[in-house]
């Protein structure tokens, strides 16, 4: 017979859960009436594609995004050819209710994300503790990747699939993942490069084999469909959008701000001369920590985590909605310092300030506190986890 102290907490895990859902629901509608901004770029793109067009000649795809939203605004597209693929059944729908689909698609993947992320680490236990820090990923990192429309939650996905697949020892899958990952070099080529490495370290020759083949493949379809795709990324300005604002092919309105070390550098008011150095220093540090990782650890988990951290802590490009893919940092981290009440309670105070960013930060360069907080959580969870293999390795 269930005590009452049981019963109070069935009711509580009931209402977390519902919480959970009904939160990521609702910042999904919120995202889909009040916002909105990217899809109108991947929606575009596939249209010039499916018109036999090329999708990287802004020329062509500023006209589709006039008809179709009345401006031309800042949507150039600079992802793969075969990224384009997923939007073209949906060129089918008409612009709004395309939107819908992306957007509930993004819910559906964002929340089977989390639930699997819960089953891997099997941390926090299932009940109210793992809703609530479903709930304050959901916030700080879907939401306004939801309120761009971008890709974010995507690849966030894809690596929960890699390690599903990497888990289930099915390498074929865990390499075709691995070449889907690419979509999004800016933020995954250092974590596909890391996970490579460690998984010919150890002889696994097949998942980086498919991963290979996967990319020729895409690489020669995409050729043969459209011949000359490539040749408008070497025209003079072809880049400009990750720079400046467009409005338009030929129209800069404004510089862009990004989340980045350097942007963040500029937030915190580092002089020009030092901004550099600084980044130079951070580069040769993180690129020994990920070798060193790659080379000794025999955890699948922590090399992913490192090499996301390297990667976000790096890249000349991202912005805030790149984010999701952290939570896997969070979790992990948080996974190991779970074994120490005191690591834990520290751990949870680095952890509250990464969630924290999103409600005092002034603009999107802000949001590299979130990378930089990740690092601060999981340097403590190494720490943490090296003093347990010390303690027990001593006589």
């Amino acid at each position: 017979m269930k005590s009452r102290k049981d019963n109070w907490i069935r009711r509580f895990d009931f209402f977390a859960l519902a919480g959970w859902l009904g939160l990521s629901l609702g910042l999904a509608i919120i995202s889909f009436v009040l916002y909105g901004m990217d899809f109108r770029g991947y929606y575009a793109a596939a249209s010039v594609l499916v018109s036999g067009g090329n999708p990287y000649d802004y020329h062509q795809v500023a006209p589709v995004l006039l008809q179709i939203t009345g401006e031309m605004g800042n949507n150039p597209y600079y992802y793969p050819p075969w990224f384009a693929w997923i939007f073209i059944p949906l060129t089918a729908l008409p612009f709004q209710v395309a939107r819908a689909v992306w957007m509930v698609f993004n819910l559906v993947v964002w929340n089977l994300g989390l639930w699997n992320l819960g089953k891997i680490f099997k941390w926090p236990p299932e009940g109210w503790k793992r809703y609530l820090l479903y709930s304050l990923a959901t916030f700080s990192f879907a939401w306004i990747t939801w309120r761009y429309e971008q890709a974010g939650i995507l690849i966030f996905a894809l690596l929960v699939a890699v390690i599903i697949a990497v888990e289930n020892k099915q390498w074929t899958w865990a390499g075709f993942w691995m070449a889907l990952l690419l979509i999004k070099p800016n933020v995954t080529l250092i974590v596909v490069a890391g996970l490579s490495l460690w998984l010919m370290r150890r002889h696994q020759w097949r998942p980086v084999f498919t991963m290979v083949l996967s990319l020729g493949i895409l690489l020669a379809i995409s050729t043969w469909v459209t011949p000359d795709w490539y040749k408008p990324l070497f025209e003079e300005g072809f880049g400009k959008g990750l720079t400046t604002v467009l409005d338009g092919p030929d129209k800069a309105v404004a510089l862009r701000i990004n989340t980045t070390l350097i942007d963040w550098l500029k937030t915190l008011g580092i002089a020009f001369g030092w901004q550099m150095p600084i980044y130079v220093i951070v580069a040769v540090a993180g690129i020994i920590i990920l070798f060193t990782t790659i080379w000794r650890s025999e955890s699948f988990l922590q090399v992913m985590s490192i090499s996301l951290l390297v990667s976000y802590a790096l890249t000349p490009y991202a912005m805030q909605y790149d984010n999701p893919s952290l939570i896997i940092v969070v979790f992990w981290a948080l996974s190991i310092c779970s074994s120490s009440l005191r690591g834990m309670r520290v751990a949870v105070l680095l952890a509250g300030f990464v969630f924290s960013v999103i409600f005092w930060q002034q603009n999107i360069s802000w949001a590299y506190w979130i990378v930089v907080g990740s690092i601060a959580l999981a340097a403590w969870a190494m720490l943490l986890d090296q003093k347990v293999v010390l303690k027990g390795a001593a006589p």
